[in-house]
């Protein structure tokens, strides 16, 4: 009968696979080993294992340094019967032994969303993902500097792919770390979960902007915009520890929680913890600035304060022609 060893990581995740037909097998560093181990706690001759004639398989330790164990933990002294898929330790290293009739887990089903969270990394998605995160920073920039500046274009156009660059660290972190610990590390597709999430973030913000500026700042907007950031955070970081992670999806979604929890936590508003602060701000009136003065061009401050001064010269004209018509 045939026997299986696994060679284990520190993880306990599987980085070798060995059969062998013979009814002695050598372990250790020395190159007439049987199974050659790289580990430099295990000996060159450290210990074998050999089939007996009632079919159990026993484990001798060859008086090595850093001596063999036996799940669970149990020091070997001299020699010790090894059950199928048992754990053994020579030194630290560890195996797994099994015999060929081991019965094996059942197949597992594609999981779905793991294929679809993959697609993130397709080459014409992360492309395009690109594409409108530089066209949503060229917009915002059309509508923040004014036209006297514009000739900073250049400057601020090659600040884009340094952008691009720091938002990567977070996909790159993920990925070392998956490969790390023996799993795929799937780059591409955290590199387009993140970028997805960074778009999303934009227009969310864009959209409560123009939202909030019609409500005249209500109070409730600002809650709600928060609470979808945190919503769009927690979902982009069980996303990412989904494919990077090997633990429960429920603990996936916990430890997301979490995390998106404190980023949301550090950077509240202090007008939406502190109400005698937040009557102190000032709040907008449609009906004084139009929503379209919102998309105009934008322009100097010195233009922007004569506009201003324009705008409240015209309202009282409007109210001292109000008091003379109440008159």
């Amino acid at each position: 009968m045939a026997i299986m060893i696994e060679v284990l990581n520190k993880q306990q995740k599987v980085i070798e696979r060995h059969k062998f037909a013979s009814h002695r097998i050598g372990l250790g560093r020395a190159y007439d080993n049987d199974l050659i181990l790289f580990d430099k706690h295990v000996s060159p001759h450290h210990a074998e294992l050999v089939k007996a004639e009632d079919g159990v398989w026993h484990l001798h330790d060859l008086s090595s340094l850093n001596g063999s164990f036996i799940e669970p933990g149990k020091a070997i002294d001299g020699f010790s019967a090894v059950d199928s898929g048992q754990l053994c330790w020579l030194g630290e290293q560890a195996l797994r032994i099994y015999d060929e009739s081991h019965p094996v887990a059942p197949a597992q089903p594609y999981n779905r969303i793991e294929q679809r969270l993959s697609q993130f990394g397709h080459w014409g998605v992360v492309s395009a993902l690109i594409a409108l995160m530089m066209l949503l920073e060229v917009f915002s920039m059309w509508l923040e500097v004014p036209k006297q500046e514009r000739n900073e274009w250049p400057r601020m156009l090659i600040g884009l792919p340094l952008m691009l660059l720091g938002m990567s660290l977070w996909p790159s972190a993920l990925a070392v770390w998956a490969r790390i610990n023996q799993h795929e590390a799937r780059f591409f597709a955290q590199l387009g979960i993140t970028f997805a999430f960074f778009i999303t973030w934009t227009l969310l913000d864009g959209i409560f902007s123009v939202v909030n500026f019609s409500a005249n700042g209500a109070s409730v907007l600002s809650w709600l915009h928060e609470a979808t950031q945190w919503l769009v955070l927690v979902l982009m970081l069980s996303a990412n520890f989904y494919l990077a992670l090997q633990i429960s999806t429920l603990r996936k979604v916990l430890l997301a929680t979490s995390v998106g929890f404190v980023i949301i936590l550090q950077s509240l508003d202090t007008g939406l913890l502190m109400n005698e602060f937040r009557q102190m701000l000032p709040t907008y009136d449609s009906s004084l600035m139009p929503l379209s003065y919102y998309f105009n061009d934008p322009v100097s401050q010195a233009e922007f304060t004569e506009s201003s001064m324009e705008l409240f010269k015209q309202v009282d004209e409007t109210r001292l022609e109000d008091l003379k018509e109440s008159k």
